[in-house]
């Protein structure tokens, strides 16, 4: 989500809770404000209010769904308005779905067994999927109309693009006309095509990343959070560079690039895919 740091917790029947981060009027300079959340005292007055404000998106509450198979489409966003989630950002769009190729088995597991014993109980995942495959016009559809239905709802888009500002504009404007409410950037997919200075590839590079977030906020007229990749020494240097270019917070993190396991029969990685792509299409 976006950049937060917890600054002040006081415990009682009434919880007050202040958080430090960055603002920014539309199309305006950031400034420093707060996030307050306030519970209800008393039994007479129903549920404590755990609605949060942040750069001007107000939420119901702070539990929002992160970019990924959570927001692949329509159907699974919608039931997680439907169960009362605040927010959902929508698993990462990028011009030409056409490039991306995602390939089955994607995901592994880490168990805490003796050598990942498979009753050993489930302590971590690694996957090596890539964003969304559906047509842009599909997902841009879904949004619209998820926006139309859940108006009192944030949807934020996650975007991925090219080292190229022409693309990354035609990418802002299109997704914006759906009525999205914030604008998450994917500078933090390791599986993000680096050979076209895509995901990780930017978010790595500190000097590229000031240039395309200066594109990308440049034209935005929503809010913007930069996506920080873990693979790096460190993360705070693109961070602060995210928020200097303009992104009014950042959101942490991708996938942490690992290796979770190796079959002792075929002395293979997990997951493996044996050089095919198995997904139906």
């Amino acid at each position: 989500m976006a950049s937060l740091s917890l600054t002040q917790i006081r415990g009682s029947n009434s919880v007050t809770e202040f958080t430090r981060l960055r603002l920014k009027t539309q199309r305006g300079r950031g400034k420093t404000g707060f996030l307050k959340v306030v519970g209800s005292q008393g039994q007479n007055q129903g549920e404590p209010d755990l609605s949060v404000t942040v750069n001007g998106l107000h939420m119901p509450n702070p539990f929002v769904i992160g970019s990924g198979p959570p927001g692949t489409n329509y159907t699974v966003m919608k039931r997680a308005f439907d169960e009362g989630w605040g927010a959902v950002i929508a698993k990462t769009v990028s011009l030409d779905a056409a490039k991306v190729i995602n390939v089955t088995p994607r995901y592994a597991r880490l168990r805490a067994g003796a050598n990942g014993s498979a009753k050993g109980q489930i302590i971590g995942w690694e996957n090596i999927e890539l964003i969304s495959d559906r047509p842009l016009e599909t997902m841009l559809k879904e949004f619209k109309q998820l926006k139309e239905e859940y108006p009192d709802r944030i949807l934020i888009a996650s975007i991925m693009e090219e080292y190229n500002k022409a693309a990354w504009e035609e990418l802002i404007d299109r997704v914006e006309q759906t009525g999205i409410d914030a604008l998450e950037i994917n500078f933090s997919c390791p599986h993000g095509m680096p050979e076209r200075k895509m995901g990780a590839a930017v978010g790595q590079d500190c000097a590229l990343l000031e240039e395309v977030c200066g594109w990308i906020n440049a034209k935005a007229t929503v809010p913007v959070w930069a996506k920080m990749t873990p693979n790096i020494t460190d993360i705070t240097q693109p961070a602060r560079v995210s928020l200097k270019s303009g992104c009014e917070g950042v959101a942490a993190i991708n996938t942490i690039m690992s290796v979770m396991g190796i079959n002792l029969k075929t002395l293979r990685p997990e997951p493996c895919v044996e050089g095919f792509v198995l997904a139906e299409k």
